[in-house]
């Protein structure tokens, strides 16, 4: 590896705050210095406004949850991050249908394929709620005050750049209590 290649990598080690403290001497002075935390915290913030303007219901949700900037900065220091902000909001999305929480997932499903529905494609996909949708987004909107999950119903959301809206939901009664997760 080259000594560019080496300050380069190590540089960006150091503003994703990855790996232990450096051993070239050069950037351990660079990692004492205070302005690596600012180059860190303005990478943050730019990640943060990106993902805010291109996923707002996500955001959102994560903002309710209170962990809204503490996931971007941990998908942040943990994966490499396109500067197309199309391709990020993408990863970004993808890497929270893996969630733990099944109501993320489900939001995080539906942004998704609604930004591929706008974006032209002619997928259709169905993601499963385990409350109204039509109530958690007026929520996000206003209150902020999410209504609960409904285990006697299931919400099944289907998007489609071909539905007027782009998107439909019907709600099924009875429906098996187990985990929303897409079809």
């Amino acid at each position: 590896m080259t000594t560019l290649e080496t300050y380069q990598r190590g540089l960006l080690d150091l503003v994703k705050n990855r790996g232990g403290p450096p051993t070239d001497p050069y950037l351990r002075r660079v990692a004492a210095g205070a302005e690596i935390a600012v180059v860190r915290e303005i990478a943050i913030w730019w990640r943060t406004f990106q993902i805010e303007s291109q996923c707002p219901l996500v955001s959102r949700v994560l903002k309710h949850y209170g962990c809204f900037n503490q996931t971007v900065t941990q998908y942040f220091d943990a994966n490499r991050t396109s500067p197309f902000v199309e391709e990020l909001t993408h990863q970004f999305l993808a890497s929270l249908c893996e969630h733990n929480d099944p109501f993320l997932r489900s939001v995080s499903r539906f942004e998704q394929a609604l930004l591929r529905a706008r974006a032209g494609s002619e997928e259709k996909q169905v993601i499963l709620f385990d409350r109204n949708p039509e109530s958690v987004f007026l929520a996000l909107e206003g209150t902020g005050i999410l209504p609960p999950a409904e285990p006697e119903r299931l919400y099944r959301m289907t998007v489609d750049r071909r539905l007027p809206g782009m998107f439909r939901c019907t709600r099924e009664e009875n429906a098996d209590a187990g985990e929303p997760t897409a079809g």
